[in-house]
């Protein structure tokens, strides 16, 4: 039964951001767990070749690289037309990719502000709108497709420094409950997972030098004592998008290692 509860046997996936950090580890997740194709997208086209051919040596299965630049509504609408070139149905969204902006209140500009929420939050939000007819095409009440979207614990923190992206993480998962109860009729379940400390492009300042005395105080406060990896985010990925998840939606799911105890 476990075989069978956690695996993605014949998904068809698609992940944002995915050439990098945590994109990446849920690919290679999917891909691990049986699924069929997964594309991955992002703006560079050499990273991004090079990240699927990589997966689809080590994963088995097929991870296919579609170059697309999310940060515009023509960009969604571009991104949503390449798919639906090669696929006629989608069973699995993850709305990983996102924008770290960072500084002080008084520095902030209008430009980071927009630039942040179109990334973080107005762009997932179209996508999914936009692929909705191929999220629905196979989707059944006993094998719904899946939306995931990607939070982070800054949401549920106060942080004067990260003022626009823990706003848009915040939006995200306020916005997870009302886009799930909009698709249940459609089987489509909807769910948020707001990351923690995880060893990515976004925190490589932080964990870049291990004998930093900055970083080893971060894992003491961490109550886990430790970053998350690729079997904690891919994990938790799988089983909202395989049979172990199927009674999820509305969720936001807090991977942080109890990062937000400490808050």
């Amino acid at each position: 039964m476990i075989e069978s509860l956690f695996s993605m046997s014949g998904k068809v996936c698609v992940i944002t951001g995915g050439s990098t950090g945590l994109g990446s580890y849920m690919a290679q997740g999917f891909l691990e767990a049986g699924a069929a194709r997964v594309y991955i997208t992002a703006r560079s086209a050499e990273k991004l070749e090079a990240k699927a051919a990589q997966l689809s040596a080590i994963a088995g299965g097929e991870c296919v690289p579609v170059v697309g630049d999310l940060a515009t509504l023509e960009g969604v609408a571009a991104l949503s037309a390449a798919l639906r070139e090669r696929e006629q149905y989608i069973d699995v969204l993850v709305n990983n990719a996102g924008l770290g902006t960072g500084g002080p209140f008084a520095q902030m500009s209008a430009h980071d502000w927009d630039r942040t929420m179109d990334i973080n939050l107005r762009s997932p939000l179209f996508l999914t709108q936009a692929l909705l007819d191929l999220l629905k095409e196979r989707a059944t009440v006993d094998a719904p497709s899946s939306v995931i979207f990607i939070s982070s614990v800054a949401a549920s923190e106060i942080y004067g420094h990260v003022m626009a992206y823990s706003t848009s993480k915040k939006a995200v998962e306020h916005l997870t409950p009302q886009i799930a109860l909009s698709l249940a009729d459609d089987h489509v379940r909807v769910n948020a997972i707001a990351p923690g400390r995880f060893y990515s492009e976004m925190t490589r300042g932080a964990w870049q030098d291990p004998e930093a005395e900055s970083y080893q105080a971060e894992l003491q406060r961490i109550p886990a004592h430790r970053y998350g990896d690729m079997q904690d985010i891919a994990g938790v990925a799988i089983m909202l998008c395989s049979r172990a998840g199927a009674y999820f939606t509305g969720e936001v799911l807090n991977v942080d290692g109890g990062h937000r105890l400490r808050r």
